[in-house]
């Protein structure tokens, strides 16, 4: 399979899947748009020349691959990509059950599910995952931290999974509700964890738009070790290592930014979450000609992200 057609699902995220397909022209061909109708959606698949569709039967049979980057309303339409024969990238967040129904329809169906989760593509975080696993080498963990917002949740659960192994359960219960921010106390495994959360309005009722910037933050994590604390200050960077004073030599930096960062712009970041999504996209196509799934797309660590997500999100409100 040289060159793939490409369905996006959605016409509001789903435009950011555009430009991560016109970067690889020679893997993949923009084939069509789905969507409700809206002017949006006629505008997105005029401009770039492809048909619009308004529901999943009026789809042709040569599709290869669909990027779902629908609401979770419209989770029937994924099932039905599926039954069609039709490898899935879908976007986050999902509750497990109906990722579940989704990997067995795959499985059984011989095709690709993949989930999105986006941000652990990006340099920061990958590099953030990269540290993480080498010190959990040497030594556990103590403790771990969470700053989050109801929206940038499942991207940090996301990222703390693929950080601390897939193998960790997560139990967690409200300490704090006093201010923006729900304060939740548990444990990752055995590992103790903190996470503060900065919710808006109540359950679907008053929650501010993704991106509003009235959220005072996107995620932030920390892992803490016998030897330093390792930090991800933001999806934009940077990571950095706060050695334990009273462990190093007096001559030794008591902290390091890791991977190579520098400032960052806005303009900067949007160039690295386009390539975020080429990542993605590479990642389903390479499991759809046989090379293998990663780790982060195992449907273990999937499902562990999505229940962690339903375990905290049942508790915001």
């Amino acid at each position: 399979m040289s060159r793939m057609r490409v369905l996006v699902c959605g016409s509001n995220y789903g435009r950011t899947y555009l430009p991560a397909l016109a970067r690889n022209p020679r893997k993949y061909q923009l084939a069509g748009v789905l969507a409700q109708g809206s002017l949006r959606s006629h505008e997105v698949a005029a401009l770039n020349d492809v048909p619009l569709y308004h529901s999943a039967d009026e789809l042709p049979d040569n599709l290869d691959l669909a990027c779902a980057a629908m609401s979770s309303a419209a989770w029937p339409v994924v099932q039905q990509l599926l039954r069609r024969g039709i490898h899935v990238l879908c976007e986050h967040p999902y509750p497990a059950g109906a990722l579940r129904k989704a990997f067995a329809l795959a499985r059984n169906r011989n095709l690709q599910f993949q989930v999105n989760g986006h941000f652990a593509n990006l340099p920061a975080p990958k590099a953030f995952i990269l540290e993480c696993r080498q010190a959990i080498k040497l030594t556990p963990p103590e403790f771990v931290e969470v700053m989050a917002t109801e929206r940038s949740l499942y991207g940090a659960l996301d990222i703390l999974t693929a950080a601390m192994g897939s193998q960790r359960q997560f139990r967690m219960h409200v300490l704090s509700r006093k201010t923006k921010f729900v304060l939740m106390e548990g444990t990752l495994g055995r590992v103790p964890a903190r996470f503060s959360v900065q919710v808006s309005g109540k359950k679907g009722i008053g929650r501010l738009a993704d991106g509003s910037p009235a959220y005072l933050l996107d995620e932030r994590l920390t892992v803490a070790f016998p030897s330093g604390l390792l930090t991800l200050l933001s999806v934009a960077g940077p990571v950095l290592w706060n050695s334990t004073p009273a462990q190093v030599h007096k001559e030794v930096p008591l902290w390091t930014m890791l991977c190579g960062q520098a400032t960052q712009t806005l303009s900067e970041l949007g160039e690295q979450r386009i390539q975020a999504n080429v990542e993605a996209l590479n990642s389903i196509r390479r499991a759809i000609l046989g090379h293998g799934t990663p780790e982060i797309q195992q449907p273990r660590h999937v499902l562990q992200v999505s229940e962690a997500w339903e375990l905290i999100g049942r508790q915001l409100y």
